[in-house]
């Protein structure tokens, strides 16, 4: 007489199978957990608004673009801690003055002049709580780059980059 043979599995392959189901549900909450963590962490959240990481992206393309000779005045504006105020070389070979004014809470303005035409671009949407502070920075046997620093509310430092014009003379 021939057993007759059940299908389905044994015992202990489901054990197996449910702890390595187990052990990567745990995986997955340990990663979840200190991603949430590192989260609360940040100061300052790029992704809540996308005008933070525009206004450095604009920023890093004028300084690198310019000789690293920055500018006292220009049209009523005084260079400052709040105000950079530089000359860029543009893509059609042109010389453009270009103005960033910080003086606002929560909005930066950018002031281009290209032959006594002015056009300006503004971001609006920058935490209100933000303190931008811009300074020039020195490097030996290199141009003048600029520092960029800005602060949260609680005084904490949440941007410190510096910016470096790239090599044109």
């Amino acid at each position: 007489m021939s057993r007759r043979r059940q299908k389905g599995y044994t015992l202990a392959e489901m054990v197996v199978s449910v702890a390595v189901f187990g052990v990567i549900v745990a995986i997955f909450s340990i990663l979840a957990a200190e991603m949430r963590a590192h989260q609360a962490r940040l100061p300052v959240n790029f992704m809540r608004h996308p005008q933070v990481s525009a206004v450095l992206s604009r920023m890093r393309r004028d300084v690198q673009d310019s000789d690293g000779d920055y500018k006292k005045n220009h049209d009523g504006y005084t260079a400052s801690p709040q105000v950079l105020i530089l000359e860029r070389l543009h893509e059609t070979g042109g010389v453009r003055m270009v103005i960033w004014d910080f003086r606002e809470s929560g909005v930066a303005r950018r002031r281009e002049y290209n032959v006594g035409v002015v056009t300006e671009w503004v971001a609006r949407g920058l935490p209100a709580s933000a303190n931008f502070d811009v300074d020039a920075i020195g490097f030996s046997g290199r141009p003048w780059g600029v520092r960029l620093k800005v602060e949260d509310a609680e005084g904490r430092l949440a941007i410190d980059q510096i910016l470096q014009p790239r090599a044109h003379k």
